[in-house]
């Protein structure tokens, strides 16, 4: 959940029978715990949804504490504030439940690369976080998607809360479209011939934020829906665990046809958007989109957006779809990407109140309106999010999603190029040719590799 920019539990101790409900609708206010004044610090990202549930959430967990204070820490992902918060929180051992993004098998490459873990899965390998596999409240959570998250060497360490449509997820304006007699495009080519009657009608098409390269989705949906064509939603860790393995090996490179073409399908793309957009924030542009109802069409911008576009303008009629790729609109499928998750510090003060915090969460009535707030994909079955307008197309095209491709391995501290082309650089948000900006990512990669 981004605004990121919006990637991510001790309940045994409890009476017998709160275990067997699987502590739902259980009340411990009477329990050894709660009988002291105790603070339970949870700590998470901004993002509009997500900080209002946890607000009403941590209000219910007190009324069933009493005794217990919860406090909410946040900082926005902008500008490096979440990554100075949450590690000054893990640093003085004070928080007890924590956001972080899934780091997915991804982050733990293999040993004969030599590749240390890096972020969340870092923390995972150094044996930071509480594996959470056999708490009761993991059972309502699907453990391969769990596992394939935040999974390593058979622990599960974190509860996988959120995904999103994220690489080429694009809002658009109902009532803009239908002004002009326009359907939602399935194919690429529907996709640039209804930007052309739009701006034809005077309409700007596009509002991104490309000051914080949100116009890289744009790029990442088409590679993602090109190789995972013909392919099952349960292929794609195979499919990024092999991409990963053949750039290791100097088999493939950013500089491939796959890229290339992507590339220029992506420039065509962005001949549509506006202006200004190099100098447009992501913090920023989902308000400013909202509030111009008879302009701008469409916005690149995650489905975690949706409460801050309808806060903005509530009488606006918007929903999303996923930016059609390719030319087969079978093959044009959502790409779903892990995004927060919740996970619990060795170091919590509280672990035993962290655990029935998590409950508490987990619960599939307050599950049910954290997809609400959020505007997340369940990782809960038998859950979908129906509740929101703007979930339509979604709910109407996600049988067939399919998680996000993950980059191939890199080590820290490797340049940004090497993990593919640098969004900020590449025309017309840069100045730099998709020639120049390829090549530079394929070198940059096979020196961060040795």
């Amino acid at each position: 959940m981004r605004p990121r920019i919006p990637r991510r539990p001790l309940a045994a101790l409890l009476a017998g029978a709160c275990v067997a409900a699987g502590l739902a609708g259980c009340t411990v206010g009477g329990s050894a715990a709660s009988a002291d004044k105790q603070t339970l610090t949870i700590a998470e990202w901004t993002n509009p949804g997500a900080i209002e549930f946890t607000k009403e959430l941590n209000k219910q967990f007190e009324k069933q504490h009493p005794g217990v204070t919860v406090k909410l820490q946040q900082a926005p992902t902008a500008n490096g504030a979440w990554g100075q918060l949450s590690n000054s929180l893990l640093q003085s051992r004070s928080v007890d439940v924590m956001a972080q993004f899934a780091p997915t098998q991804a982050g733990f490459a293999p040993a004969y690369t030599k590749i240390a873990p890096a972020g969340p899965a870092a923390l995972i390998a150094a044996d930071k976080l509480v594996d959470l596999k056999n708490q009761p409240f993991m059972k309502n959570y699907d453990p391969t998607m769990q596992a394939a998250a935040v999974g390593h060497n058979g622990g599960v360490y974190g509860v996988l809360a959120a995904e999103y449509v994220a690489a080429g997820a694009i809002w658009y304006k109902k009532d803009l479209l239908a002004k002009y007699g326009l359907q939602v495009p399935t194919t690429y080519q529907e996709f640039i011939a209804v930007c052309d009657t739009l701006r034809k009608k005077g309409v700007t098409p596009i509002f991104v934020a490309g000051k914080d390269g949100m116009q890289g989705g744009v790029w990442q949906g088409i590679v993602n829906q090109v190789l995972m064509k013909g392919k099952r939603a349960g292929d794609a860790t195979t499919v990024s665990h092999d991409r990963a393995v053949a750039f290791w090996k100097g088999q493939q490179s950013w500089n491939d046809p796959v890229y290339r073409d992507a590339t220029a399908r992506y420039q065509k793309v962005m001949r549509y958007i506006e202006p200004s957009a190099s100098g447009v924030a992501q913090q920023t542009a989902p308000g400013v989109w909202a509030a111009k109802a008879d302009d701008y069409a469409f916005l690149l911008d995650g489905s975690w957006d949706g409460l801050t576009i309808q806060q903005a303008n509530p009488k606006l009629n918007l929903s999303f779809f996923s930016f059609p790729g390719t030319d087969s609109a079978a093959d044009n499928r959502v790409a779903i990407k892990p995004d927060l998750t919740w996970v619990v510090p060795t170091t919590a003060p509280n672990r035993k109140l962290a655990m029935e915090w998590l409950s508490l969460f987990s619960q599939k009535e307050n599950y049910q309106k954290w997809l609400a707030s959020t505007g997340s994909v369940s990782t809960q079955p038998g859950l979908s999010n129906t509740g929101l307008p703007w979930m339509d197309w979604l709910n109407a095209h996600g049988s067939d999603s399919f998680p996000i491709l993950t980059n191939p391995w890199i080590p820290a501290g490797a340049a940004i190029d090497a993990a593919g082309p640098d969004f900020s650089k590449l025309a017309p948000i840069g100045s730099d040719s998709a020639d120049t900006i390829l090549k530079r990512s394929a070198a940059a990669y096979r020196k961060s590799v040795g």
